[in-house]
């Protein structure tokens, strides 16, 4: 069968730091099929590709990006702490990642955060700016999200991250997503079974590159995302 499709967990997130264009473009050269990518949205609107509603963790600054101006946000400095000072990475804008991805032909797996809940112009322009891209789906926790993209009447394929308290019942019935995405812990569970009994194939995240069903995976799966794509590549035995 063919190679199940690689995504690179906010790029190569496990040597560089996640969601910069340096993880990115580390992605691109090891060969991976597509990039995982967040979007938060700053104070003025501005969709910036980053994880977190604060940058705490990446930048030590505990301010959340919806109560932050673009060009604060521009200012800042990621990376670990001693070596933020010379050597960090900036916060990339999604029109930024959207110019350097657009011409490598690259799979795209946009996760809109919690910052776009409520927020339906924003979301409708984030999907109108990849909309050149040939191969590219809309992820969420927030179903609300993924329901206003369905409401713009265009094939935009979504995808559903679900959680075990997820409401299935109701998630199941409709058909307004494409896909479900789950942590691996849900592989070859009952859960697995029930979604794909319902008819919607899966991508699973946190892949470490070490699981046996890499090479025999389930025939529902459609997409392994994870921080070590080199790794998973390596285990499906591609030619060449």
């Amino acid at each position: 069968m063919s190679n199940i499709p690689v995504y690179a967990h906010r790029g190569v997130a496990a040597k560089t730091v996640e969601n910069s264009m340096k993880a990115f473009k580390r992605a691109v050269k090891l060969g991976v099929d597509g990039i995982e990518l967040d979007l938060q949205l700053s104070a003025d609107g501005v969709p910036f590709v980053t994880h977190d509603i604060d940058f705490f963790r990446l930048a030590g600054n505990k301010r959340r990006i919806t109560d932050m101006l673009a060009e604060e946000v521009l200012q800042l400095k990621l990376g670990r702490v001693f070596y933020r000072k010379f050597f960090y990475s900036k916060v990339v804008t999604f029109d930024e990642f959207i110019h350097f991805v657009t011409p490598l032909g690259i799979k795209l797996n946009i996760e809109l955060k919690e910052s776009f809940l409520g927020k339906n112009e924003k979301i409708r322009e984030v999907v109108e700016k990849a909309s050149h891209i040939s191969d590219v789906h809309f992820s969420s926790f927030e179903f609300s999200i993924l329901q206003t993209i369905h409401a713009m009447g265009r094939e935009v394929e979504t995808a559903f991250i679900g959680k075990k308290n997820s409401d299935w019942d109701y998630v199941l019935s409709i058909k307004e997503i494409d896909a479900i995405h789950f942590n691996k812990k849900f592989y070859d569970t009952n859960l697995m079974k029930r979604v794909w009994d319902a008819g919607f194939p899966m991508r699973f995240y946190n892949i470490k590159g070490n699981e046996k069903y890499i090479q025999n995976p389930h025939e529902s799966v459609i997409g392994w995302i994870t921080d070590y794509p080199e790794k998973v590549i390596q285990q499906q035995k591609r030619p060449g």
